[in-house]
């Protein structure tokens, strides 16, 4: 009788709950969220689609253009990091006219800044502009451009330098125009090379399809004389 009365509390006390693996199943089923899986945009026409993903490739250039802008000057620290100690004494002196502080100095160095953009797409904008799509489109690296959009935006720091001392000295005048002229042609090809940037950033089929549609923004606004 008393193994029989020990065996029976064994019994239950070892006895699986069935409340628990009830409530487990259940607990899971509370825990799983159906998302709700919108309808896919549609746009009427495929300019509209376009325009979308030019929109949002314009979207992820601006967040990676910062980054874009340190790489450049770190890799240059890397190639001369060699020759530091040898200057490490020497007092470092600013580059003669980055800030003239007559007109003549500010005009020497604009002129100075067009003959570097002058030898940079060798006399014409859209044939700079064809050849770097070319060499994108046989490597499909895109550094090949945000290389190129970073001279072209030092370039027109320079030009902004100057427009501000121009401005300053001899207000609105044919050297302030001479100034502008500048700054509109760099400017073109900035932002022709950063519309062919946004679109190797969404691959390079979307690139291709646009170049062979002639819709590329340098195909649209350069012309091959310029």
């Amino acid at each position: 009788m008393a193994n029989c009365s020990k065996s029976k509390r064994s019994y239950y006390k070892n006895k699986p709950t069935t409340c628990g693996q009830n409530t487990a199943p259940k607990q899971q089923e509370t825990a799983i969220v159906t998302k709700a899986v919108g309808r896919p945009k549609l746009y009427k026409t495929p300019e509209d689609k376009a325009a979308a993903n030019r929109a949002k490739s314009k979207r992820s250039y601006a967040k990676r253009k910062a980054a874009l802008n340190v790489r450049k000057p770190v890799r240059y620290r890397a190639d001369t990091s060699d020759t530091r100690g040898i200057f490490a004494n020497a007092q470092r002196q600013p580059p003669r006219n980055v800030y003239p502080t007559t007109l003549p100095g500010w005009m020497a160095l604009i002129s100075k800044t067009s003959a570097e953009f002058t030898i940079l797409t060798q006399g014409c904008s859209c044939v700079y502009v064809e050849g770097l799509y070319h060499r994108y489109a046989l490597s499909r690296q895109t550094e090949i451009l945000s290389d190129a959009l970073l001279v072209l935006e030092g370039l027109r720091k320079t030009v902004l330098r100057c427009h501000g001392g121009v401005l300053q000295l001899a207000g609105v005048g044919k050297d302030l125009l001479r100034v502008q002229a500048v700054d509109k042609d760099i400017g073109d090809v900035l932002s022709s090379i950063e519309d062919l940037l946004c679109y190797a950033f969404e691959g390079y089929t979307e690139a291709a399809d646009m170049y062979a549609k002639g819709r590329l923004m340098y195909q649209r606004t350069l012309t091959f004389g310029s």
